[in-house]
Protein backbone atom coordinates (compact mmCIF):
# COMPACT_ATOMS: atom_id res chain seq x y z
CA UNK A 1 0.00 0.00 0.00
CA UNK A 2 3.15 2.41 0.82
CA UNK A 3 4.31 2.06 -2.37
CA UNK A 4 1.13 2.69 -4.47
CA UNK A 5 1.19 5.66 -2.55
CA UNK A 6 4.81 6.50 -3.20
CA UNK A 7 4.00 5.88 -7.24
CA UNK A 8 0.81 8.01 -7.06
CA UNK A 9 3.13 10.96 -5.27
CA UNK A 10 5.35 11.55 -8.23
CA UNK A 11 2.61 11.29 -10.98
CA UNK A 12 2.18 14.20 -9.69
CA UNK A 13 6.18 15.42 -10.52
CA UNK A 14 7.56 16.65 -13.86
CA UNK A 15 11.09 15.92 -14.67
CA UNK A 16 12.98 16.91 -17.87
CA UNK A 17 15.93 15.55 -18.60
CA UNK A 18 17.90 16.69 -22.31
CA UNK A 19 20.74 15.33 -23.43
CA UNK A 20 23.05 16.56 -26.13
CA UNK A 21 25.29 14.47 -27.77
CA UNK A 22 27.83 15.49 -30.32
CA UNK A 23 29.04 13.25 -32.89
CA UNK A 24 32.99 13.89 -34.13
CA UNK A 25 33.16 13.63 -37.73
CA UNK A 26 36.21 11.04 -38.06
CA UNK A 27 38.62 12.05 -41.21
CA UNK A 28 37.85 10.33 -44.76
CA UNK A 29 40.19 7.52 -45.62
CA UNK A 30 42.28 7.89 -48.90
CA UNK A 31 40.87 5.43 -51.43
CA UNK A 32 43.39 2.20 -51.82
CA UNK A 33 44.37 1.24 -54.97
CA UNK A 34 42.89 -1.68 -56.66
CA UNK A 35 45.48 -4.33 -58.26
CA UNK A 36 46.48 -4.38 -61.61
CA UNK A 37 44.66 -7.74 -62.26
CA UNK A 38 42.58 -8.42 -59.56
CA UNK A 39 41.20 -11.89 -59.36
CA UNK A 40 37.54 -12.58 -59.90
CA UNK A 41 35.91 -13.53 -57.23
CA UNK A 42 32.89 -15.38 -56.70
CA UNK A 43 30.60 -13.38 -53.94
CA UNK A 44 29.62 -15.77 -50.96
CA UNK A 45 26.42 -17.44 -50.71
CA UNK A 46 24.81 -16.04 -47.77
CA UNK A 47 21.55 -17.06 -46.10
CA UNK A 48 19.34 -14.35 -44.69
CA UNK A 49 19.23 -14.60 -41.21
CA UNK A 50 16.17 -14.27 -39.70
CA UNK A 51 15.67 -11.92 -36.67
CA UNK A 52 14.13 -12.61 -33.40
CA UNK A 53 11.98 -10.29 -32.37
CA UNK A 54 10.92 -9.46 -28.72
CA UNK A 55 7.21 -9.79 -28.34
CA UNK A 56 5.86 -6.85 -27.20
CA UNK A 57 4.46 -6.46 -23.84
CA UNK A 58 1.11 -6.20 -23.34
CA UNK A 59 -0.25 -3.28 -20.98
CA UNK A 60 -1.75 -3.75 -17.92
CA UNK A 61 -5.85 -3.29 -19.17
CA UNK A 62 -7.37 -0.20 -17.60
CA UNK A 63 -10.44 -1.39 -14.76
CA UNK A 64 -13.24 -0.45 -16.67
CA UNK A 65 -16.62 0.08 -15.16
CA UNK A 66 -19.01 -2.06 -15.14
CA UNK A 67 -22.12 -1.92 -16.30
CA UNK A 68 -24.85 0.71 -14.96
CA UNK A 69 -27.82 -0.32 -13.59
CA UNK A 70 -30.69 1.74 -15.59
CA UNK A 71 -32.87 2.82 -12.81
CA UNK A 72 -37.16 2.27 -13.20
CA UNK A 73 -39.18 5.58 -12.17
CA UNK A 74 -39.92 3.99 -9.26
CA UNK A 75 -36.13 3.33 -8.06
CA UNK A 76 -36.01 6.76 -8.74
CA UNK A 77 -38.54 7.62 -6.35
CA UNK A 78 -37.18 5.35 -3.73
CA UNK A 79 -33.85 7.33 -3.96
CA UNK A 80 -35.83 10.30 -3.33
CA UNK A 81 -37.90 9.33 -1.00
CA UNK A 82 -34.61 8.10 1.29
CA UNK A 83 -33.33 11.55 1.36
CA UNK A 84 -36.74 12.26 3.74
CA UNK A 85 -35.41 9.87 6.19
CA UNK A 86 -31.54 10.12 5.90
CA UNK A 87 -30.27 13.62 6.33
CA UNK A 88 -28.29 14.02 4.21
CA UNK A 89 -27.78 17.86 4.81
CA UNK A 90 -27.58 17.04 8.31
CA UNK A 91 -24.35 18.14 9.76
CA UNK A 92 -22.13 15.30 9.48
CA UNK A 93 -20.89 12.80 12.56
CA UNK A 94 -17.59 12.70 11.95
CA UNK A 95 -16.39 15.78 9.70
CA UNK A 96 -15.36 15.28 6.06
CA UNK A 97 -13.55 18.05 4.00
CA UNK A 98 -12.88 19.21 0.22
CA UNK A 99 -10.99 16.17 -1.41
CA UNK A 100 -8.94 17.03 -4.77
CA UNK A 101 -8.13 14.37 -6.95
CA UNK A 102 -4.20 13.59 -6.49
CA UNK A 103 -5.51 13.95 -3.07
CA UNK A 104 -2.34 12.82 -0.51
CA UNK A 105 -1.86 10.65 1.98
CA UNK A 106 -3.66 7.61 -0.36
CA UNK A 107 -5.59 5.86 0.90
CA UNK A 108 -6.63 8.89 3.54
CA UNK A 109 -8.07 6.97 6.72
CA UNK A 110 -10.88 8.65 8.64
CA UNK A 111 -11.92 7.32 12.39
CA UNK A 112 -14.79 7.59 13.21
CA UNK A 113 -17.64 4.96 15.43
CA UNK A 114 -20.04 2.32 13.02
CA UNK A 115 -23.02 1.67 13.87
CA UNK A 116 -26.20 3.27 14.13
CA UNK A 117 -26.00 4.56 17.65
CA UNK A 118 -29.23 4.62 20.06
CA UNK A 119 -32.10 5.48 17.36
CA UNK A 120 -30.37 3.76 14.43
CA UNK A 121 -32.24 4.09 10.67
CA UNK A 122 -32.39 0.32 8.70
CA UNK A 123 -31.42 0.95 5.30
CA UNK A 124 -33.01 -2.29 4.49
CA UNK A 125 -36.73 -0.36 5.16
CA UNK A 126 -35.66 2.02 2.30
CA UNK A 127 -36.36 -0.61 -0.36
CA UNK A 128 -33.46 1.12 -2.54
CA UNK A 129 -31.46 -0.15 -5.02
CA UNK A 130 -27.67 0.52 -5.73
CA UNK A 131 -27.48 2.58 -8.65
CA UNK A 132 -24.01 0.58 -9.64
CA UNK A 133 -25.54 -3.27 -9.65
CA UNK A 134 -29.12 -2.38 -8.82
CA UNK A 135 -29.05 -4.98 -6.08
CA UNK A 136 -31.67 -4.37 -3.49
CA UNK A 137 -29.61 -2.79 -0.31
CA UNK A 138 -29.82 -5.33 2.80
CA UNK A 139 -29.51 -4.92 6.25
CA UNK A 140 -27.67 -1.82 7.73
CA UNK A 141 -28.26 0.21 10.51
CA UNK A 142 -26.99 3.37 10.74
CA UNK A 143 -27.60 7.13 12.08
CA UNK A 144 -29.95 9.51 10.57
CA UNK A 145 -26.94 12.03 9.73
CA UNK A 146 -24.23 11.01 7.72
CA UNK A 147 -20.81 10.45 9.38
CA UNK A 148 -19.13 12.44 6.73
CA UNK A 149 -19.55 14.46 3.95
CA UNK A 150 -16.96 14.67 1.27
CA UNK A 151 -16.89 17.24 -1.42
CA UNK A 152 -14.59 15.61 -4.35
CA UNK A 153 -12.93 17.88 -7.04
CA UNK A 154 -12.69 15.51 -10.02
CA UNK A 155 -9.38 14.78 -12.84
CA UNK A 156 -8.88 12.81 -15.50
CA UNK A 157 -5.65 11.08 -14.19
CA UNK A 158 -7.28 8.46 -11.46
CA UNK A 159 -10.23 7.02 -13.44
CA UNK A 160 -11.44 5.40 -9.45
CA UNK A 161 -12.83 6.54 -6.51
CA UNK A 162 -13.55 3.69 -3.95
CA UNK A 163 -14.50 4.12 0.13
CA UNK A 164 -13.65 1.07 2.38
CA UNK A 165 -14.08 0.21 5.95
CA UNK A 166 -11.49 -1.36 8.25
CA UNK A 167 -12.98 -1.92 11.48
CA UNK A 168 -10.73 -2.71 14.99
CA UNK A 169 -12.83 -5.90 16.58
CA UNK A 170 -13.94 -7.09 12.94
CA UNK A 171 -17.50 -5.58 13.20
CA UNK A 172 -19.95 -6.49 10.31
CA UNK A 173 -19.66 -2.73 8.99
CA UNK A 174 -21.87 -1.52 6.14
CA UNK A 175 -21.04 1.01 3.98
CA UNK A 176 -24.06 3.58 2.46
CA UNK A 177 -23.25 7.10 0.03
CA UNK A 178 -25.68 9.54 -1.97
CA UNK A 179 -23.19 10.54 -4.61
CA UNK A 180 -23.56 14.09 -6.26
CA UNK A 181 -26.55 13.15 -8.42
CA UNK A 182 -28.49 11.73 -5.46
CA UNK A 183 -28.01 8.24 -6.97
CA UNK A 184 -27.30 5.67 -3.55
CA UNK A 185 -24.85 2.92 -3.17
CA UNK A 186 -24.46 0.41 -0.68
CA UNK A 187 -22.69 -2.48 0.40
CA UNK A 188 -22.15 -4.86 3.21
CA UNK A 189 -19.40 -7.27 2.77
CA UNK A 190 -17.30 -7.07 -0.54
CA UNK A 191 -16.28 -10.88 -1.23
CA UNK A 192 -13.20 -9.67 -3.18
CA UNK A 193 -10.90 -12.69 -3.59
CA UNK A 194 -7.72 -11.86 -1.18
CA UNK A 195 -9.21 -8.96 0.31
CA UNK A 196 -11.32 -8.73 3.83
CA UNK A 197 -14.86 -10.20 2.55
CA UNK A 198 -16.40 -9.01 5.60
CA UNK A 199 -15.78 -5.00 5.05
CA UNK A 200 -17.51 -3.31 2.93
CA UNK A 201 -15.89 -1.25 -0.65
CA UNK A 202 -17.53 0.69 -2.67
CA UNK A 203 -16.34 1.75 -6.03
CA UNK A 204 -16.91 4.78 -8.11
CA UNK A 205 -15.61 4.47 -11.81
CA UNK A 206 -14.73 8.03 -13.45
CA UNK A 207 -16.42 9.62 -9.74
CA UNK A 208 -18.50 12.60 -10.84
CA UNK A 209 -17.46 15.87 -8.82
CA UNK A 210 -19.48 17.04 -5.88
CA UNK A 211 -20.48 15.93 -2.80
CA UNK A 212 -20.38 12.63 -1.32
CA UNK A 213 -22.61 12.04 1.75
CA UNK A 214 -21.46 8.75 3.57
CA UNK A 215 -22.83 6.68 6.37
CA UNK A 216 -20.95 3.60 8.01
CA UNK A 217 -22.87 1.29 9.79
CA UNK A 218 -23.24 -2.10 11.11
CA UNK A 219 -25.06 -5.52 9.79
CA UNK A 220 -26.44 -6.47 13.16
CA UNK A 221 -27.15 -2.86 14.79
CA UNK A 222 -24.18 -3.07 16.99
CA UNK A 223 -22.49 0.55 17.71
CA UNK A 224 -18.95 1.87 19.26
CA UNK A 225 -17.08 0.06 16.78
CA UNK A 226 -13.82 1.65 16.48
CA UNK A 227 -13.37 1.93 12.62
CA UNK A 228 -11.30 3.47 10.04
CA UNK A 229 -13.29 5.11 6.86
CA UNK A 230 -10.53 5.17 3.93
CA UNK A 231 -10.48 6.99 0.65
CA UNK A 232 -8.23 6.15 -2.41
CA UNK A 233 -7.65 6.56 -5.73
CA UNK A 234 -5.47 3.58 -6.20
CA UNK A 235 -6.69 0.22 -7.51
CA UNK A 236 -4.54 -1.42 -5.03
CA UNK A 237 -5.73 -0.15 -1.87
CA UNK A 238 -8.50 -1.96 -0.06
CA UNK A 239 -9.28 -3.80 3.10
Amino acid sequence: MFIHSLLKAHTGMLFGALAIIGCASSPTPAPATPPANPPPANPPTTTPSTATTQPEETPAPTPTAPAAFTPTAEDIAAWQHATTVLDFNGQANAGGGALTTGFMPDPWGFPLTAGGGRNPTNVADLNIKDAQTGETCGRSFVTRRPDFHFTFQAGTTFPLLRFYVVTENNADATLVINDPQVRWRCNDDNNHEGWNGRMPVIDFHNPPPGRYDVWVGTYDASRNNRATLYVTEVEANHP
